[in-house]
């Protein structure tokens, strides 16, 4: 199909949307492709931008083909339909044959062994991290985050009167800890990979 082609049936698509002011119809085609854009993303289509232009290219290479069409909102929201069909049938046609791949299941089980391996070098960084820290810091955090949602609020009064301090001092101590500790752990792991 020739550019002319194309831009003939672009036309006549203008002259639909509103034939007596091409200002007008301009406006009303970039409603018309964002009501079809929305279409698409409200059925979870990744692509719904692609869509929706599929759409428009269909309707004008019908209309360049000669088809008449009374109304432009009908007739595109029926071309939606069919696209997001195939759509869902080209994605699906996809996830089988990604299922079928025995590399896929490799990959897969590569990511999880990865992924343990990072949390087990996790770990051991915040077990070193935990023992650098000292007995008494150890014993805090862990007297600090040991509790259930339930008993958590008086689980930790207590623990600021063993401390002979207020409940407030003790969130910001705990805080400044686990932020010492959270770093001391990143730069283990850093320096590990």
């Amino acid at each position: 199909m020739t550019d002319l082609y194309l831009q003939t049936g672009f036309d006549k698509l203008l002259a639909l949307l509103d034939a007596a002011d091409r200002e007008t119809a301009g406006a009303k085609y970039e409603s018309l492709r964002t009501r079809l854009i929305k279409f698409f993303e409200w059925r979870n289509c990744e692509t719904a931008e692609e869509l929706a232009d599929t759409v428009f290219d269909r309707i004008i290479k019908k209309i360049a083909e000669g088809e008449e069409i009374q109304n432009i909102f009908a007739y595109s929201a029926t071309v939606a339909q069919f696209v997001l069909k195939e759509s869902l049938r080209t994605v699906e046609r996809r996830s089988e044959s990604l299922e079928e791949n025995p590399n896929v299941h490799k990959i897969a089980r590569k990511s999880e062994a990865d992924e343990n391996e990072r949390d087990e070098r996790r770990f051991d960084c915040l077990e070193k991290c935990l023992a650098a820290m000292g007995l008494e810091t150890r014993r805090l955090l862990i007297a600090y985050h040991d509790t259930d949602e339930r008993t958590m609020i008086q689980t930790r009064k207590r623990l600021a009167d063993s401390l002979d301090i207020s409940l407030n001092t003790l969130r910001i101590r705990v805080c400044r800890l686990k932020s010492k500790l959270e770093n001391c752990v990143r730069d283990c792991c850093l320096s590990k990979s």
